[in-house]
């Protein structure tokens, strides 16, 4: 492998927060462009600290929009957040990466991603793959890598490329569709996970957002002083090193998502949640979205 793992820092990536915001749709219609923008500026400006996005969405127009919602937030304050990206797997060549990434901080008029995941397995090996993380490592273009949509096989061929390439144990997270909709992931990849000290990104926590008016998850939130959603992300939340990145361009939605990171429920709620969802009992495939 061509790139050097001499300037990999001794600290593995941390997330510094448990909600982050999901980007996923925005910039599908140019009519919403300055919504989008405003809803993005507001999460900012409410606290949010993690944004996730990626080359696919909206062919990298909701990177764009990312990038001027950070420029009206202020340059100054980018080192107070995460920013997370995703490279298409058809670009996950050594130098398709390395391009792919150019170009996604060309949009977001940013200097680095804090982190940078393979957005599903495709047909380049993980190690060129990998060649491409680590030369973006080495540049300061990335401060760390991960992968999204990858099963348990998937995960352990990842984390054997990372140990033939001299930095075992460095992949910060996996992305996965988790939500009550999804719960296959729980039957043995978060178990591995877990074992890898690999902590759970989960995208669409709200299942496309049905379970925020779901009448059963409405009526055991309301008991609660919760909304559905709130009740549906402290869930997911329940798992050790979770962050959830619904998406929402609703302003008022995004602060009441922020304040499912201080909930947590307790055994009752979540037996009646089980009873309604049931946690998977046999090996499922990886649900994606």
């Amino acid at each position: 492998m061509a790139a050097s793992s001499a300037s990999i820092p001794p600290v593995p990536f941390r997330f510094t927060t448990k909600v982050g915001l999901g980007t996923w749709h925005y910039g599908e219609r140019g009519s919403e462009r300055r919504a989008e923008i405003a809803a993005l500026l507001g999460a900012l400006e409410a606290g949010y600290k993690l944004i996730d996005t990626a080359e696919m969405y909206a062919a990298g127009r909701a990177e764009s929009l990312l990038g001027e919602a950070l420029r009206a937030f202020g340059a100054g304050k980018r080192a107070q957040l995460q920013i997370v990206s995703k490279v298409l797997p058809s670009n996950g060549s050594a130098d398709g990466t390395v391009r792919a990434c150019e170009q996604s901080l060309k949009r977001l008029g940013c200097d680095y991603l804090d982190l940078y995941l393979l957005h599903w397995e495709g047909g380049h090996a993980f190690e060129v793959t990998l060649e491409g993380m680590l030369r973006l490592h080495q540049q300061g273009k990335i401060r760390a890598w991960g992968v999204s949509n990858f099963d348990q096989r998937a995960l352990t061929r990842w984390a054997l490329a990372e140990k033939r390439a001299g930095v075992p144990g460095r992949c910060a997270t996996n992305q996965i569709y988790y939500s009550l909709l999804a719960r296959g992931a729980e039957f043995d990849l978060l178990a591995a996970m877990q074992e890898q000290k690999m902590p759970l990104m989960a995208y669409t926590p709200l299942g496309s957002g049905s379970l925020a008016s779901e009448p059963r998850l409405r009526a055991l939130a309301a008991a609660r002083g919760l909304s559905a959603a709130q009740l549906a992300l402290s869930w997911c939340l329940r798992q050790p090193d979770c962050v959830v990145i619904p998406k929402s361009s609703n302003l008022v939605r995004i602060r009441e998502n922020l304040k499912a990171a201080g909930i947590s429920l307790d055994q009752d709620c979540l037996k009646a949640i089980d009873a309604i969802y049931p946690p998977p009992r046999s090996r499922q495939a990886l649900a994606m979205l």
